[in-house]
């Protein structure tokens, strides 16, 4: 049912979709703390229309992008043709047991919106796809809207509100802490959003 939804939404308008290629992962990669020299398979979990899966392609990465809706995934494909890149799409639900066309591990995985969009235990089960899918010394972007449910409005058109899921204080720390290296990379307290880098032990 979910993914039904999204399907409409990148079929007629996906507000995420106009943000394209996101500032904290260009951020990243000009610190050169992550490169494709040493970072060479990445993947973006949660791709939709592809913006950051290309940008890393022509940028040298073997570069991987992984979404539930078709719809967003033929967009995704558009992209990189127009852009002359070469990527790999693969439809897949990051909460399964396994994802088919998806093997070996990324030294690079990213996140935008994806985990915070999910719920109990669908939300323990990406952490768990995200552990199959990365290396002692793969590294992982975390966007996400983040902060003290009390602090949200109950209800906003534009942004996490308490009807809608988010992350809270203390909880990537949850998620991530058994098996990750966790820094804060980006705050915006006023829009209630993050950013995480976290490198694998």
């Amino acid at each position: 049912m979910k993914s039904a939804i999204y399907d409409l939404f990148y079929k007629y308008w996906a507000p995420w979709d106009a943000v394209g290629v996101r500032e904290d992962l260009k951020t990243l990669l000009a610190s050169g703390r992550v490169d494709p020299s040493r970072h060479r398979r990445s993947i973006d979990l949660g791709c939709g229309s592809g913006a950051n899966v290309v940008y890393l392609a022509a940028r040298g990465f073997d570069s991987f992008g992984v979404d539930f809706s078709p719809v967003a995934l033929a967009k995704a494909h558009e992209r990189a043709n127009e852009a002359a890149v070469d990527c790999t799409f693969v439809q897949g639900d990051l909460t399964a047991d396994s994802i088919d066309e998806l093997e070996g591990a990324f030294d690079f995985l990213i996140d935008f919106g994806t985990l915070d969009d999910l719920r109990g235990h669908q939300r323990r089960a990406m952490v768990d796809t995200i552990d199959r899918l990365s290396r002692p010394g793969s590294v992982f972007l975390e966007w996400c809207f983040y902060g003290p449910v009390e602090d949200l409005p109950f209800f906003s058109l534009n942004g996490p509100s308490r009807l809608a899921p988010t992350l809270v204080p203390g909880e990537v720390e949850e998620l991530f802490g058994g098996f990750w290296e966790i820094e804060p990379f980006s705050a915006n307290p006023e829009r209630h959003q993050a950013a995480f880098l976290l490198t694998k032990r």
